[in-house]
C-alpha cells in the first residue's frame, strides 16, 4: 500500500469535543466563567478534526430552544438551561455519515455564597476580593457560578452603610494589587488569558447586611439570590495568649477585625527600657513584610495594650502575653555508634522530645583533634579531621547523649 494512501487510511474525522457545559449566552474566544471559585471555565469552538478533502461538514442541534451553533461548527450559544446533542455530519462523494456527536449541558447561572457555610465575619472598612484572593484560593463572599457573558449583574445592599460593587479582574490587574514583579509574573501565569469577577466592599459601622443580586439579560431581570454579610468592629481575638519562649508572634494576631487601612498601637506595659534583655516581650518592625512581630525573650507575663491609630487612640483592649518555657524531656539517638570519613560531611540523627523543646542544645566533642564541632548560625557542623574515634555528647536541659564516632579514611 503507497505511503499516503496507507496514512490516509489510518487517519479519520472526528468531532473536536463530545462534551462540554456551558452558561446560558453567545460564546466566543474571550467568553470565561466560575465553575466554583478557583475554578474557571472558557468557551471552545465545536470543530472537525482531520478533515477529508473535498469533504463537507454540517453541525446541527438536537434543541435549538436549548443551544444553537452555526451549521459550520464554531462556538455555541446557549438559550435556555438543558441538554441538547450537536451532530456533525460528513458529505464526501455524496454519502452522508455522522462524525460524532457532543453532549452540551447548558447551566443558568447560580448564586453561591458560604454565610451559611462558614461563620465567618467581617472588618468595619474597605475590603474585598481580588488578584490575590483568587490566587490564594481563598473562599469569597460569593460568586456567579455560569455567569452569562452577555447579562448584567446588579448587587443592591439593604443599608446605606454598606455598599459592594463588582470588579472584573485579569491579568493587566496584577500590577494594581502588588509593586513586587516577581509576584506579579506568578499571578499573571497564573489567571493566564482568563478572568473573573471580584469585588469590592465598604462597610461603615458594624451590622449584619443583606445583599440581593439581580441578573439583566434580553431586557428581562431576575434575582438570583441574596446572601449577608457580618461586619464587627475590632476587638481583641482573646484576653490571654501563650507564646512558647524563643517564637515570634505577628502583632495583628492580637485583635480580630483588624481594619486593614488602619495602623494599631501596641504598648508593652512595665517595659524596661534600661535594660532591654530583661523583659520577656520584645517587638520589632519587619520591613520587607512591613509587619511588627513580639518575640518571646524570657519567660514570664506581660501586658500589651491595643490602641487604634496611635498611643492616643481609642483603646481596644488588652492582653496578658506569657512566654512559657518547654522543658526537655528526653533525647533519642538514631544510632549510638557513627561511622564518618574524613573531610567528608556527615550527621548524627537524633530526636527532642518535646520537638519544641524552648532547652538549648549544646553539641560537643571530646577529641576535637579527630573530631570538631562547631555551630555556624544556629546549625551544627561535624568536621572530621583526622582518622580516630571520638565521643559526641549532645544536650539539651537535664538530659545528654553519646554517640561514638568512627573516623576512617575512604
Amino acid at each position: 500500500m503507497p505511503e499516503k494512501v496507507a496514512e490516509a487510511a489510518t487517519k479519520k474525522a472526528s468531532i473536536s469535543a463530545t462534551k462540554m457545559t456551558i452558561p446560558i449566552g453567545k460564546m466566543n474566544s474571550k467568553t470565561y466563567w466560575n465553575v466554583n471559585p478557583g475554578e474557571l471555565g472558557n468557551a471552545k469552538q465545536l470543530t472537525v478534526k482531520n478533515q477529508i478533502k473535498g469533504a463537507v461538514y454540517s453541525f446541527t442541534s438536537s434543541n435549538t430552544k436549548v443551544v444553537k451553533i452555526n451549521k459550520n461548527g464554531g462556538y455555541l450559544t446557549g438559550i435556555k438551561a438543558g441538554t441538547a446533542t450537536i451532530t456533525c455530519s460528513q458529505t464526501y462523494k455524496n454519502k452522508k455519515t455522522t462524525v460524532g456527536t457532543c453532549k452540551v449541558t447548558v447551566k443558568s447561572a447560580v448564586l453561591k455564597s458560604f454565610d451559611d457555610v462558614y461563620d465567618d465575619a467581617y472588618a468595619v472598612g474597605n475590603n474585598g476580593y481580588n488578584l490575590i484572593s483568587y490566587y490564594a484560593c481563598v473562599d469569597p463572599l460569593y460568586y456567579i457560578g455560569y455567569r452569562n457573558p452577555k447579562a448584567t449583574y446588579t448587587l443592591t445592599s439593604d443599608s446605606k452603610d454598606f455598599s459592594i460593587k463588582e470588579v472584573k479582574y485579569d491579568a493587566s490587574n496584577a500590577k494594581d494589587v502588588t509593586n513586587d514583579k516577581d509576584y506579579q509574573e506568578v499571578i499573571e501565569d497564573y489567571i493566564g488569558k482568563g478572568y473573573f469577577y471580584g469585588y469590592q466592599y465598604e462597610a461603615k459601622k458594624a451590622g449584619t447586611y443583606k445583599i440581593t443580586i439581580k441578573e439583566t439579560y434580553n431586557k428581562k431581570t431576575k434575582t438570583l439570590g441574596s446572601f449577608k454579610v457580618e461586619i464587627k468592629d475590632t476587638c481583641i481575638s482573646e484576653p490571654k495568649q501563650e507564646l512558647p519562649l524563643g517564637d515570634y508572634l505577628n502583632a495583628l494576631a492580637l485583635l480580630k477585625y483588624s481594619k486593614e487601612s488602619t495602623s494599631y498601637y501596641f504598648n508593652i506595659e512595665e517595659f524596661d527600657e534600661t535594660n532591654i534583655e530583661n523583659n520577656a516581650l520584645l517587638c520589632y518592625f519587619e520591613e520587607s513584610v512591613n509587619s511588627l512581630y513580639f518575640y518571646a525573650n524570657k519567660a514570664g507575663t506581660v501586658n500589651v495594650t491595643i490602641r487604634e491609630g496611635s498611643e492616643t487612640g481609642k483603646e481596644i483592649g488588652t492582653v496578658a502575653v506569657t512566654v512559657y518555657e518547654v522543658p526537655c524531656e528526653s533525647i533519642t539517638l538514631e544510632s549510638d555508634e557513627v561511622t564518618a570519613y574524613v573531610d567528608d560531611y556527615f550527621e548524627i540523627n537524633y530526636d527532642l522530645e518535646p520537638y519544641h523543646t524552648t532547652d538549648e542544645v549544646t553539641i560537643e566533642s571530646d577529641n576535637p583533634e579527630v573530631l570538631k564541632v562547631v555551630c555556624e548560625d544556629g546549625y551544627w557542623n561535624y568536621m572530621p579531621l583526622k582518622v580516630g574515634e571520638a565521643n559526641v555528647t549532645i544536650k539539651c536541659g537535664s538530659h545528654s547523649a553519646v554517640c561514638k564516632v568512627v573516623v576512617a579514611e575512604y
